[in-house]
């Protein structure tokens, strides 16, 4: 298994009258080479939870396994931070902001040379992130700051595969992005998952859960409400949860419900739904 948390607990501010439970037992499961999201509603704990998973926050209590690093509370020393960070990358929210160096080759190499990559070895990585992310010779020297934002998104992700993690984690991938950007994005990060690396993203948008996850793990006051697949999702998470069900989604439900053998589990476009319709409808004509 690739990553498991076990009774997982964290407080900000503890021991004050700020004191504030982000997160309150939480134990689950991810396997090697899924596509999960973490949903919920704003202040469910889903960013607080993936911060711990390359240790960016430490647990106040429980532990995690990431493969074979393990993370454990503050009352205990963690070791190989490092090196959980190159097998396990954050992306964060709109990590364009973070873009800082003169040239975008730079920007992408910077992490490479955090880990002791030579300056050479490590521009010649970063070319090779950029042209795999479609952005080719005529953008290394150019500053981060004059791209568009779906570019600026794309050299952020550069950097992180230039580091070449084993498993991703995106916060909110498609944040800020217009149609044609969150496209592009999502269409690199579905390239990745199918060369083998496991991805795991923080999102509020359920069209994104259903057309590209399997798993999905929704959060609800610091506590896990669900895990399991993104078909069964919508029978077994109530309203108060703050899941909304995409149209398509609705739509396929009503005619389930109808008597259509409809496998929302195979519905990733509109397309999708009506081939299974149209092949339902020949079956019966």
């Amino acid at each position: 298994m690739a990553i498991q948390i076990k009774d997982l607990r964290y407080v900000y501010l503890p021991k004050t009258p700020n004191a504030n439970v982000a997160l309150d037992g939480v134990t689950l499961t991810i396997p090697d080479n899924a596509f999960a999201a973490f949903i919920g509603r704003t202040g469910s704990g889903k960013t607080t939870l993936v911060q711990h998973l390359n240790a960016l926050l430490i647990p106040t209590s429980g532990e995690l396994e990431v493969d074979e690093f393990k993370i454990v509370s503050k009352k205990r020393k963690n070791k190989k931070i490092k090196e959980l960070r190159k097998h396990l990358s954050l992306v964060f929210q709109f990590p364009e902001y973070q873009l800082f160096e003169e040239t975008v080759e730079k920007d992408v190499a910077f992490g490479l040379k955090n880990f002791g990559v030579k300056n050479d070895e490590a521009i010649k990585l970063a070319h090779e992130a950029l042209l795999s992310v479609g952005l080719d010779e005529k953008y290394f020297q150019k500053s981060p700051f004059e791209l568009s934002g779906g570019e600026r998104r794309r050299v952020a992700i550069a950097g992180i595969l230039a580091i070449n993690p084993d498993i991703l984690v995106l916060d909110e991938p498609t944040a800020g992005l217009d149609v044609k950007g969150a496209k592009d994005v999502m269409s690199l990060v579905q390239k990745m998952h199918e060369n083998g690396k496991t991805i795991i993203m923080v999102t509020h948008d359920m069209d994104l859960v259903m057309k590209y996850c399997n798993l999905v793990y929704v959060l609800k006051d610091g506590k896990l409400a669900y895990q399991g697949s993104t078909d069964k999702l919508f029978d077994q998470v109530g309203e108060d949860s703050a899941i909304e069900i995409p149209p398509l989604y609705q739509l396929a439900q009503k005619l389930k419900e109808r008597g259509a053998p409809i496998q929302i589990e195979n519905i990733k476009s509109v397309d999708d739904l009506i081939n299974q319709v149209k092949g339902w409808k020949k079956r019966h004509e």
